[in-house]
């Protein structure tokens, strides 16, 4: 199996580094967002689309997953993982409905 790569968008990596940041501020420690995001980038590296396979939104296109609260909307090129939209689901979670329902 080819290496999979895993390419952030700005817009997500921006999400990502605001969630980080709000429980960085919130927990007073780092320790937590670093787990966080090493548990999203670990499941994006080994999802495995033989067994289970993520949702999809009505785009097709667009696959996701939640890891805890997390949102990760991703598609596919190739042997590639473009995330497209974070998103913490307890802060929005009528965001998430409509992103998935009217792509």
């Amino acid at each position: 199996m080819a290496k999979r790569k895993v390419i952030w968008s700005a817009d997500s990596s921006m999400d990502m580094i605001e969630i980080m940041d709000f429980y960085n501020s919130r927990n007073k420690s780092k320790e937590y967002s670093r787990k966080l995001y090493r548990n999203i980038q670990e499941k994006l590296k080994t999802l495995d689309f033989s067994i289970a396979l993520p949702q999809k939104t009505s785009d097709k296109k667009l696959f996701y997953f939640t890891l805890k609260h997390i949102f990760i909307g991703f598609d596919i090129i190739g042997n590639d993982f473009n995330v497209l939209i974070v998103i913490d689901d307890r802060r929005n979670p009528q965001l998430i409905k409509k992103i998935i329902t009217s792509i």
